[in-house]
């Protein structure tokens, strides 16, 4: 579908970077409401699926042109933080005090006790999302796509939110280590 290349819509399609602000900021000021205030740490992540979606759906003509762009795209990114919401709730948290999910006997089991206490240092040291997270991935060994669709978001969110859920854990293990005496 063309978009009036004088619109928001037809300018973010052409890549206008002064449109593609003006949509970030429409998406922003959705997710920083008080309803998705427990989102904090998922707002960058949230903010890059929702413009996904945003352009997905002008680029496949979604988007009537007799409505309001604005309106649409806050639409879109309400739809988008109330679905990360509702995952959120549904998905259980692990706990990190109680590593009986870890199978130890037979001749590796020293090896396992020890990843073991290292898993759990990791678990607590994590938001309860990135519990899951971890679990699914490294316990359960689900790939990203898995996750991807049972989560009901990309394969890269699944990625990079592995990625920083992996690294605050490392940072918070490592800070503690340099606060022992």
């Amino acid at each position: 579908m063309r978009y009036e290349p004088g619109s928001v819509e037809g300018r973010l399609m052409a890549g206008d970077p002064d449109a593609l602000g003006e949509v970030i900021r429409w998406i922003a000021s959705t997710l920083t409401t008080s309803r998705f205030r427990q989102l904090r740490a998922d707002w960058p992540d949230l903010h890059q699926e929702i413009l996904l979606r945003v352009v997905e759906s002008l680029r496949l003509g979604r988007f009537d042109l007799s409505r309001d762009f604005r309106s649409y795209v806050q639409a879109i990114a309400r739809y988008t933080a109330l679905r990360s919401l509702s995952i959120r709730r549904r998905h259980r948290s692990v706990d990190a005090s109680d590593p009986s999910w870890l199978k130890s006997d037979g001749p590796e089991a020293e090896r396992t006790v020890i990843a073991g206490d290292v898993a759990t240092r990791v678990l607590r040291a994590s938001s309860p999302e990135c519990q899951s997270l971890i679990v699914d991935y490294f316990v359960e060994q689900k790939d990203y796509a898995q996750i991807a669709t049972e989560r009901g978001i990309p394969v890269g969110t699944v990625k990079s939110r592995l990625f920083r859920c992996l690294r605050n854990a490392h940072q918070q293990i490592q800070d503690s280590r340099n606060r022992r005496p």
